[in-house]
């Protein structure tokens, strides 16, 4: 029962990231619960739901949603699903369970040897793209500002990382950084 409360738990992990809580969850319950391919893919599929929906709030508030796509993908994908569904239930459970072994493998080969092309690229309006438009405008006062202004602007900003805030105290003069001293007390 714990091992499956575990796999329960780093299912929702992974699907939650958006990378398949089923690689991990109809692996474990074909050799934790002795279950059929049908069956596990079954659970899976019920699973999926309350699991994406939590994901899909998360990633609505990130604005990582693309809504121009997701309408042509998901007419597409219940095609597709009705499709799917019709022959796994009437596909031979070994047969189903090569199918499924075959396409993990092929993914993670294709994971392991592609090389990701917009592995730092910051989405247009993300959180971490407007983070990085307000420090530029930021910067950029900061660089025109006297004393007085660059303290203001240093203390009255937020969310900027530890990273940014350095950086804008490395644009102090060494002289000015006292005065910031005494100014934030």
């Amino acid at each position: 029962m714990i091992g499956v409360v575990l796999v329960g738990i780093l299912s929702g992990i992974i699907s939650g990231m958006g990378i398949g809580g089923g690689t991990i969850l109809i692996p474990a319950l074909l050799f934790l619960q002795d279950m059929n391919q049908q069956q596990a893919q079954g659970i899976n599929l019920i699973y999926f739901v309350p699991t994406a929906i939590i994901a899909l709030i998360t990633h609505i508030k990130n604005k990582n949603i693309e809504v121009k796509a997701v309408k042509s993908i998901v007419l597409t994908g219940l095609i597709g699903a009705a499709i799917g569904a019709f022959l796994a239930v009437r596909m031979d459970a070994t047969l189903l369970r090569k199918f499924f072994g075959a396409f993990l493998l092929l993914m993670g080969l294709s994971e392991v040897f592609h090389k990701a092309e917009h592995k730092n690229e910051i989405k247009e309006g993300s959180k971490q793209y407007m983070n990085e438009i307000q420090f530029a405008n930021i910067k950029a006062e900061f660089q025109k500002a006297d004393l007085e202004g660059k303290i203001r602007l240093y203390v009255t900003t937020e969310g900027l990382s530890t990273q940014q805030y350095k950086e804008l105290l490395g644009m102090y003069p060494v002289g000015e950084l006292e005065e910031l001293e005494k100014a934030l007390g």
